[in-house]
């Protein structure tokens, strides 16, 4: 087990103490923990699991790869990641986040004044590093119920270090249904999501999970 890091980082009136250690050869993870007032706000792990099947394991090897995670974190929180939104900014945010005319449908749709388009999943998101992810759900109007057929569809995985990449791309069948499989890529430092968005003449949703370890 290798010495890890420990570094205090201070953005905006908060101080972030950011802690990386390595979790040994019989189990091979770089953790992270991010400390605000003491507690944990989050948590990042990366295995290091191909390092033992590919070569002679060394220290330095994985001191480096300690590193880069230790400051692939404390980047995110320089970036403004884990920046708290001032109440009075909430409603801003809401229009200034995404397109005016979606803002407009997503506000008439709480007052009940159309029916857009939703997804509704058939399971919770759950996207795990190197492994298949299934993407399923229907896309109906929200108040009558009626399927959309030929939405749009796109799947991209997004990430705090590095642009989207787009896995898989098509249109919801006669049903409303759309179902496809995307490869997820092994770990990587940052925090990344995959990103499920719908779109059609009748609105736009858009789902999104953090991909774990």
């Amino acid at each position: 087990m290798i010495t890890g890091y420990n570094t205090d980082v201070r953005h905006g009136n908060r101080v972030f103490h950011v802690q990386t250690e390595d979790k040994g050869l019989a189990n091979p993870k770089i953790e992270t923990l991010i400390y605000v007032g003491g507690e944990i706000l989050d948590n990042y792990r990366s295995s290091y699991e191909d390092l033992l099947a590919t070569t002679v394991i060394s220290e330095p090897i994985i001191q480096e790869r300690m590193d880069e995670q230790h400051r692939a974190v404390i980047r995110d929180i320089k970036n403004g990641k884990y920046d708290l939104t001032p109440p009075d900014l909430l409603e801003q945010q809401a229009f200034n986040d995404r397109p005016l005319d979606q803002a407009i449908l997503e506000f008439l749709q709480q007052e009940g004044d159309v029916d857009t388009l939703e997804m509704v999943l058939d399971q919770p998101m759950r996207p795990v590093f190197g492994t298949p992810f299934r993407v399923q759900f229907q896309a109906r109007l929200c108040q009558s119920q009626a399927p959309v057929a030929g939405a749009e569809v796109a799947v991209k995985l997004v990430s705090s270090l590095k642009k989207a990449t787009g896995l898989l791309a098509g249109r919801t069948d006669p049903g409303g249904r759309f179902v496809g499989e995307v490869p997820i890529p092994p770990s990587q430092p940052g925090q990344c999501a995959v990103v499920v968005t719908c779109t059609s003449d009748q609105g736009f949703d858009e789902v999104k999970a953090v991909v774990v370890i």
